[in-house]
């Protein structure tokens, strides 16, 4: 951009002022850049015009909050610019009232000038701010052209600053969510797509609602399958263990069982090892079945067992109570056995 000197207001110029202090209007309409060179005989007061008009440019903000200066924002984008010139001319144009646009200040850089290409070539400069000397008791307007849609950082900034400290900027976001609201699409309003998660988070975490804390977290889940993997939720009572989280309970020993809980049905599986004589012998299961076992095998050192009773369980006092089958005879003929061994699975 050209460097200008101060503006120079022109004879016309101070007319409209002084007449805007007296109940006209003095309205501001755009500026112009031109290529004009002065020349000593010139007379800047008398100008109604550049000497060399080259590029209007449209008034694109104005900052009037001072009462004794009015700030006007230009539009110096290229977009539009057949042919490229050589700025020198700056002028700020207005009218009074409903008259003609003329000439109110102007400056000329002389040989501090700048090139301003054609629109073939895009400029980065896209604008330019100018102050001018106002009068506070004069009536002004501003001609802003609200048809130039680009923004520069200045103006991106100034708005973002005036959102953030804006109380009222997100009021509009306040929404209530609905989880109960099952997604259907993939395109939605933010208030639905919101739900829509709400709703699958409740369904993932069996909450009752998706803001209610799930009964286990993923770090949980984590370290629960961790532990299965080495055994750290089983607890040991001697050769009995239990393992709290999946309900399975268990003997290991020469006579034990393991019983795998309600996540299994509550089966159990049972072995043991007897001495034994010909004849019956009585055996104790290590834990109770609540029924007659589902299966049951015996067999002894010395030939093979003759006869198992486990179909009235009732008829020996040693192998049952009222409510649990807590045992079995094991019947061996006179073959010499002395050991047997057995294994049972019920419930």
């Amino acid at each position: 951009m050209a460097k200008f000197p101060a503006l120079t207001f022109t004879t016309a110029g101070i007319q409209m002022l002084v007449q805007a202090q007296n109940g006209h209007t003095l309205t501001f309409t755009c500026g112009k850049l031109g290529s004009g060179t002065l020349d000593d005989s010139d007379d800047i007061k008398t100008f109604t015009d550049l000497k060399s008009p080259k590029m209007t440019l449209p008034i694109t903000k104005v900052d009037d909050s001072n009462d004794e200066k009015i700030i006007l924002t230009f539009d110096t984008s290229n977009t539009s610019l057949e042919n490229g010139f050589t700025s020198r001319e700056l002028g700020i144009f207005a009218k009074l009232d409903n008259g003609t646009e003329t000439l109110y200040a102007y400056s000329n850089a002389g040989s501090n000038y700048d090139y301003i290409p054609s629109k073939e070539t895009p400029s980065d400069e896209n604008r330019l701010v100018v102050n001018l000397i106002v009068s506070s008791s004069a009536n002004i307007a501003v001609s802003v052209d609200k048809s130039i849609v680009y923004a520069h950082m200045s103006d991106v900034t100034e708005k973002i600053s005036e959102h953030n400290s804006d109380t009222d900027a997100h009021s509009a976001l306040t929404v209530t969510i609905d989880d109960t609201l099952a997604p259907t699409s993939d395109t939605n309003t933010i208030r639905n797509l919101v739900s829509n998660l709400a709703n699958r988070i409740k369904a993932a975490t069996g909450a009752g609602g998706w803001k209610e804390a799930p009964a286990a977290t993923l770090a949980s889940l984590s370290k629960m399958f961790a532990n299965l993997a080495t055994g750290a939720d089983v607890t040991w009572d001697g050769k009995k263990f239990t393992n709290h989280r999946l309900g399975i309970t268990g003997l290991m020993d020469q006579n034990g069982y393991i019983c795998f809980g309600p996540n299994c049905g509550n089966l159990i599986i049972q072995w043991g090892f007897t001495g034994v004589i010909s004849g019956v012998n009585p055996l104790t299961f290590p834990i109770a079945f609540t029924s007659a076992p589902f299966a049951l095998l015996s067999e002894a050192n010395a030939g093979f067992t003759s006869a198992i009773d486990y179909t009235d369980f009732s008829k020996n006092t040693c192998t049952s109570t009222k409510a649990d089958i807590v045992g079995y005879n094991l019947n061996i003929s006179n073959y010499g056995a002395t050991e047997g061994w057995w294994i049972a699975i019920g419930i």
